[in-house]
């Protein structure tokens, strides 16, 4: 991820390394020096208030990752950021304490000048695996949640499937259906045409009859219906 010129984050980093640098510098001189000289005595106190400041800033540049961990999509920052973030977190912390380790073990009785902090000292290569270890943690940790993530996918994805079979199923039951509303449609067609058909044949029969053909309907049916409540009470 290229250094945004505006981010907070790196504007307070250049400065802390700034000051871890200085402080270095004047751990070097600090050694140069003997027990008995003055200048030493005065650098130990400046090296111990900046070393307390790198401190309490580097804390708080902590707490900031941490915070920036849980919401990395409003600020735009990935993984592997958040990572490089908190490595050199770490690296400052265990530059700053290694400093003040060797200040206050000069100042024990018999003690002898610690070595100056190089990247090559066993301080910084004890710094190194530590990283190691916290960037082989985080990168097992983003394994399990892409294998996760897989998992997921996978059970949603044969969710989907299923889903698209019961569609495909009730497409072809709404096929039928529409098939058998169709087949009903031009039957009640047939029978409306053969209905009027009869109405028109009987009309045409009672036209031609006349009113005394149609009056002689009338009897002969009121002579049935006479028969038939004869016969029903009988």
């Amino acid at each position: 991820m290229a250094k945004p010129s505006q981010d907070p984050f790196y504007l307070v980093k250049d400065d802390i390394q700034s000051s871890m640098e200085k402080a270095q510098g004047q751990f070097t001189r600090w050694q140069q020096l003997s027990k008995v000289n003055p200048e030493r005595k005065r650098l130990e106190g400046e090296i111990d208030d900046e070393c307390r400041s790198i401190a309490w800033q580097v804390d708080e540049m902590e707490k900031a990752v941490d915070v920036a961990e849980k919401n990395m999509a409003r600020f735009g920052l990935s993984h592997q950021e958040i990572s490089s973030r908190r490595k050199w977190v770490l690296q400052t912390r265990r530059q700053c304490e290694g400093v003040t380790a060797a200040l206050e073990a000069a100042n024990k009785p018999g003690a002898r000048v610690a070595e100056p902090v190089t990247p090559t000292s066993k301080l910084h290569a004890a710094a190194l695996q530590d990283n190691d270890r916290f960037l082989a943690a985080e990168g097992d940790q983003q394994q399990l949640l892409l294998r996760r993530q897989d998992d997921e996918l996978d059970q949603l994805g044969r969710h989907v499937e299923r889903i698209g079979q019961v569609g495909l199923q009730i497409h072809e039951e709404l096929e039928v259906q529409g098939a058998m509303l169709t087949e009903l449609d031009e039957d009640v067609e047939g029978a409306q045409s053969r209905l009027a058909a009869a109405q028109k044949k009987m009309a045409g029969v009672l036209k031609r009859m006349g009113m005394r053909g149609q009056l002689c309907i009338v009897g002969v049916l009121l002579l049935l219906l006479v028969v038939l409540v004869a016969i029903l009470f009988n």
